[in-house]
């Protein structure tokens, strides 16, 4: 079953759920990320920065090879025969 099979109300109903799922997992969440010092952490420490960088690129290279991948071969979409 595809989403828009679904009625209107439930999509809405299930759309609403996972917003206030993050909001509760935010205000829980929260109070650990404020207190840490992110900067001494990931900034100051040089293996941390390294390894940072390199799944920045890697997000890259994956983000560029799906569009490049999209581009030059878009999906074809098949019509439905009722």
């Amino acid at each position: 079953m595809q989403e828009n099979d679904l009625p209107a109300g439930v999509q809405y109903f299930l759309i609403a759920l996972q917003i206030i799922a993050l909001l509760i997992f935010l205000y829980f969440i929260w109070p650990l990320v404020k207190s840490e010092n992110w900067k001494a952490k990931f900034i100051d420490n040089k293996t941390a920065r390294s390894i940072l960088i390199v799944f920045v690129l890697i997000f890259v290279f994956v983000y560029g090879l799906g569009a490049a991948f999209d581009a030059l071969f878009p999906i074809e979409r098949l019509d439905r025969q009722h």
